[in-house]
Protein backbone atom coordinates (compact mmCIF):
# COMPACT_ATOMS: atom_id res chain seq x y z
CA UNK A 1 0.00 0.00 0.00
CA UNK A 2 1.55 3.55 -1.03
CA UNK A 3 2.05 5.13 2.00
CA UNK A 4 3.25 9.10 0.47
CA UNK A 5 0.53 11.12 -0.52
CA UNK A 6 0.36 15.05 -1.46
CA UNK A 7 -2.17 17.34 0.80
CA UNK A 8 -4.11 18.58 -3.06
CA UNK A 9 -4.64 14.83 -3.62
CA UNK A 10 -5.76 13.86 0.02
CA UNK A 11 -8.35 17.00 -0.21
CA UNK A 12 -9.24 15.44 -2.84
CA UNK A 13 -10.20 12.34 -1.82
CA UNK A 14 -11.68 13.80 1.18
CA UNK A 15 -14.28 15.84 -0.70
CA UNK A 16 -15.39 12.93 -2.97
CA UNK A 17 -15.75 10.83 -0.10
CA UNK A 18 -17.74 12.95 1.74
CA UNK A 19 -19.93 13.84 -0.83
CA UNK A 20 -22.42 16.86 0.58
CA UNK A 21 -24.45 17.81 3.98
CA UNK A 22 -27.57 15.89 4.20
CA UNK A 23 -29.99 17.09 6.03
CA UNK A 24 -30.43 15.92 9.59
CA UNK A 25 -31.81 12.17 10.14
CA UNK A 26 -34.35 11.43 12.36
CA UNK A 27 -33.00 9.90 15.44
CA UNK A 28 -34.72 6.53 15.68
CA UNK A 29 -34.90 4.54 13.00
CA UNK A 30 -32.55 3.40 10.08
CA UNK A 31 -32.69 6.03 7.34
CA UNK A 32 -31.15 6.44 3.46
CA UNK A 33 -30.15 9.51 1.90
CA UNK A 34 -29.25 9.52 -1.86
CA UNK A 35 -26.32 10.85 -3.13
CA UNK A 36 -27.64 11.22 -6.67
CA UNK A 37 -30.49 13.03 -8.06
CA UNK A 38 -31.48 9.68 -9.97
CA UNK A 39 -30.93 5.73 -8.58
CA UNK A 40 -32.24 2.21 -10.11
CA UNK A 41 -35.03 0.62 -7.90
CA UNK A 42 -35.19 -2.80 -8.15
CA UNK A 43 -38.06 -4.92 -7.66
CA UNK A 44 -35.71 -7.72 -5.80
CA UNK A 45 -32.65 -7.33 -3.89
CA UNK A 46 -31.28 -8.51 -7.29
CA UNK A 47 -29.36 -6.48 -10.17
CA UNK A 48 -30.93 -8.76 -12.40
CA UNK A 49 -34.49 -8.46 -11.38
CA UNK A 50 -36.63 -5.61 -13.15
CA UNK A 51 -35.75 -2.90 -12.16
CA UNK A 52 -36.23 1.73 -12.99
CA UNK A 53 -34.31 4.92 -13.06
CA UNK A 54 -36.71 7.19 -10.71
CA UNK A 55 -35.79 11.13 -9.43
CA UNK A 56 -34.55 10.56 -6.02
CA UNK A 57 -35.96 13.30 -3.26
CA UNK A 58 -33.32 15.08 -1.11
CA UNK A 59 -34.51 13.92 2.05
CA UNK A 60 -34.27 10.93 4.13
CA UNK A 61 -36.43 7.92 3.32
CA UNK A 62 -37.45 5.33 5.89
CA UNK A 63 -35.19 1.85 5.40
CA UNK A 64 -37.60 -0.89 7.02
CA UNK A 65 -35.05 -3.82 6.41
CA UNK A 66 -31.42 -4.44 4.68
CA UNK A 67 -30.12 -7.53 3.43
CA UNK A 68 -26.76 -8.79 1.72
CA UNK A 69 -26.94 -10.67 -1.74
CA UNK A 70 -25.05 -13.32 -2.40
CA UNK A 71 -21.30 -10.94 -3.07
CA UNK A 72 -22.33 -9.36 0.34
CA UNK A 73 -23.44 -6.15 -0.71
CA UNK A 74 -26.08 -4.36 1.01
CA UNK A 75 -29.58 -4.11 -0.33
CA UNK A 76 -32.06 -1.61 1.17
CA UNK A 77 -36.00 -1.72 1.00
CA UNK A 78 -37.61 1.62 0.52
CA UNK A 79 -40.26 3.21 -0.74
CA UNK A 80 -39.76 6.15 -3.46
CA UNK A 81 -42.55 8.21 -4.75
CA UNK A 82 -45.13 5.78 -4.00
CA UNK A 83 -42.75 2.77 -4.90
CA UNK A 84 -41.49 0.42 -3.04
CA UNK A 85 -38.22 -1.88 -4.40
CA UNK A 86 -34.48 -1.78 -3.71
CA UNK A 87 -31.81 0.20 -3.34
CA UNK A 88 -28.16 -0.72 -3.65
CA UNK A 89 -25.51 0.18 -1.16
CA UNK A 90 -23.72 2.63 -4.37
CA UNK A 91 -24.92 6.07 -3.88
CA UNK A 92 -26.79 6.03 -0.45
CA UNK A 93 -25.69 7.04 3.02
CA UNK A 94 -27.38 5.12 5.91
CA UNK A 95 -28.00 6.53 8.79
CA UNK A 96 -27.15 3.53 11.38
CA UNK A 97 -27.05 4.57 14.73
CA UNK A 98 -26.51 7.68 17.20
CA UNK A 99 -23.06 9.18 18.04
CA UNK A 100 -20.16 7.38 19.60
CA UNK A 101 -18.70 7.19 22.85
CA UNK A 102 -16.42 4.44 21.66
CA UNK A 103 -14.45 6.70 19.08
CA UNK A 104 -14.91 9.99 21.01
CA UNK A 105 -12.21 8.06 23.42
CA UNK A 106 -10.02 8.25 20.67
CA UNK A 107 -10.25 11.96 20.62
CA UNK A 108 -7.74 12.70 24.01
CA UNK A 109 -5.21 10.79 22.26
CA UNK A 110 -5.43 12.49 18.88
CA UNK A 111 -5.15 15.66 21.11
CA UNK A 112 -1.77 14.54 22.49
CA UNK A 113 -0.12 13.60 19.49
CA UNK A 114 -0.79 16.31 17.63
CA UNK A 115 0.90 18.56 20.15
CA UNK A 116 3.67 16.45 20.30
CA UNK A 117 3.87 16.82 16.72
CA UNK A 118 3.37 21.37 17.07
CA UNK A 119 5.61 21.19 19.70
CA UNK A 120 8.34 19.64 17.80
CA UNK A 121 7.72 18.57 14.39
CA UNK A 122 10.36 16.65 13.41
CA UNK A 123 9.80 14.33 10.45
CA UNK A 124 7.03 16.60 9.60
CA UNK A 125 6.74 19.77 7.61
CA UNK A 126 4.12 22.94 8.00
CA UNK A 127 2.80 25.28 5.96
CA UNK A 128 0.17 28.32 6.64
CA UNK A 129 -2.50 28.87 4.18
CA UNK A 130 -5.82 30.68 4.07
CA UNK A 131 -5.31 30.69 8.00
CA UNK A 132 -5.12 27.07 8.77
CA UNK A 133 -1.81 25.53 9.90
CA UNK A 134 -0.88 21.95 7.80
CA UNK A 135 1.91 19.32 8.75
CA UNK A 136 2.43 16.67 6.93
CA UNK A 137 4.76 13.72 6.57
CA UNK A 138 4.69 10.42 4.31
CA UNK A 139 1.09 8.99 4.97
CA UNK A 140 -0.37 11.83 6.98
CA UNK A 141 -1.65 15.26 7.79
CA UNK A 142 -3.78 17.30 9.68
CA UNK A 143 -4.56 20.80 9.68
CA UNK A 144 -5.46 23.27 12.39
CA UNK A 145 -6.57 26.55 13.18
CA UNK A 146 -3.79 28.64 15.66
CA UNK A 147 -5.42 30.99 17.18
CA UNK A 148 -5.98 33.70 19.84
CA UNK A 149 -7.69 31.20 21.29
CA UNK A 150 -5.71 28.21 21.36
CA UNK A 151 -5.47 25.45 18.65
CA UNK A 152 -8.88 24.35 17.16
CA UNK A 153 -8.52 20.92 15.01
CA UNK A 154 -9.79 20.93 11.40
CA UNK A 155 -9.04 17.56 10.03
CA UNK A 156 -6.36 14.50 10.02
CA UNK A 157 -5.63 12.11 7.40
CA UNK A 158 -3.46 8.63 7.28
CA UNK A 159 -2.96 5.73 5.62
CA UNK A 160 0.11 4.67 7.63
CA UNK A 161 -0.39 2.13 10.67
CA UNK A 162 1.88 3.54 12.42
CA UNK A 163 0.48 7.42 12.55
CA UNK A 164 -2.88 5.83 13.19
CA UNK A 165 -2.06 4.20 16.24
CA UNK A 166 0.46 6.92 17.33
CA UNK A 167 -2.87 9.48 16.88
CA UNK A 168 -5.41 7.33 17.46
CA UNK A 169 -3.95 5.02 19.77
CA UNK A 170 -4.93 1.91 17.62
CA UNK A 171 -4.32 0.82 14.74
CA UNK A 172 -7.01 0.49 11.90
CA UNK A 173 -5.23 -0.03 8.76
CA UNK A 174 -6.23 -2.82 6.80
CA UNK A 175 -8.32 -3.97 9.32
CA UNK A 176 -12.09 -5.81 8.22
CA UNK A 177 -15.42 -3.85 9.02
CA UNK A 178 -16.12 -6.65 11.38
CA UNK A 179 -12.97 -6.01 13.22
CA UNK A 180 -13.75 -1.98 13.30
CA UNK A 181 -17.07 -2.15 14.45
CA UNK A 182 -16.02 -4.76 17.36
CA UNK A 183 -13.49 -1.82 18.46
CA UNK A 184 -15.75 1.19 17.55
CA UNK A 185 -19.10 -0.03 17.97
CA UNK A 186 -22.42 0.76 15.25
CA UNK A 187 -21.11 3.25 13.02
CA UNK A 188 -23.65 6.71 13.15
CA UNK A 189 -23.56 6.66 9.36
CA UNK A 190 -22.08 4.64 6.26
CA UNK A 191 -22.08 5.16 2.94
CA UNK A 192 -20.93 4.33 -0.71
CA UNK A 193 -19.98 6.28 -3.39
CA UNK A 194 -22.42 5.45 -6.72
CA UNK A 195 -19.24 4.99 -9.08
CA UNK A 196 -17.77 3.04 -6.82
CA UNK A 197 -19.47 0.25 -5.05
CA UNK A 198 -16.10 -1.68 -3.50
CA UNK A 199 -15.97 1.48 -1.66
CA UNK A 200 -17.47 1.75 2.23
CA UNK A 201 -17.25 4.76 4.51
CA UNK A 202 -18.20 4.53 8.09
CA UNK A 203 -18.55 7.55 10.08
CA UNK A 204 -18.67 7.67 13.73
CA UNK A 205 -19.93 11.07 14.66
CA UNK A 206 -18.31 11.23 18.15
CA UNK A 207 -20.19 11.71 21.17
CA UNK A 208 -19.44 15.23 23.46
CA UNK A 209 -18.11 17.33 20.28
CA UNK A 210 -18.67 18.04 16.98
CA UNK A 211 -15.97 15.79 15.09
CA UNK A 212 -16.26 12.80 12.81
CA UNK A 213 -13.98 10.17 12.34
CA UNK A 214 -14.24 8.18 9.14
CA UNK A 215 -13.14 5.12 8.05
CA UNK A 216 -12.53 4.21 4.25
CA UNK A 217 -12.84 1.02 2.79
CA UNK A 218 -12.03 -1.02 -0.14
CA UNK A 219 -12.56 -4.03 -0.99
CA UNK A 220 -10.35 -5.70 -3.64
CA UNK A 221 -11.71 -8.19 -6.69
CA UNK A 222 -12.99 -11.45 -5.38
CA UNK A 223 -13.09 -10.15 -1.76
CA UNK A 224 -16.26 -10.47 0.04
CA UNK A 225 -15.01 -8.16 2.95
CA UNK A 226 -13.53 -4.68 2.43
CA UNK A 227 -10.43 -3.65 4.46
CA UNK A 228 -9.60 -0.19 5.87
CA UNK A 229 -7.36 1.84 3.77
CA UNK A 230 -7.58 5.45 4.77
CA UNK A 231 -8.67 6.80 8.36
CA UNK A 232 -9.76 10.61 8.78
CA UNK A 233 -10.89 12.85 11.34
CA UNK A 234 -12.59 15.95 10.78
CA UNK A 235 -14.63 18.99 12.22
CA UNK A 236 -18.32 18.78 11.84
CA UNK A 237 -21.30 15.89 11.10
CA UNK A 238 -20.81 13.22 8.09
CA UNK A 239 -20.14 14.70 5.20
CA UNK A 240 -20.26 18.29 6.49
CA UNK A 241 -16.39 19.39 7.25
CA UNK A 242 -16.56 23.09 8.54
CA UNK A 243 -13.60 24.32 6.83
Amino acid sequence: MPRKFTAAILFTLMFASLSFAAPVPPSKGQWAFPLEDTLTLYRKADSSSRSEEIRMPQKWISVPSAVRDDDNFLWYKVTVNGKSGWLPQNGIRLKMGGKSKLAANLLKNYVKARRKVMDNPRGWSSSIEDGFTEYSTDGGMFRVIDGRRGVEDVFFSTNDYKICREFLGVDLIDWSQPEVRSKLGTPTMRETPYESPEISILSFELEGSNMTLSVLERREDGDTEGTVYRVELYAGRTGEPEY
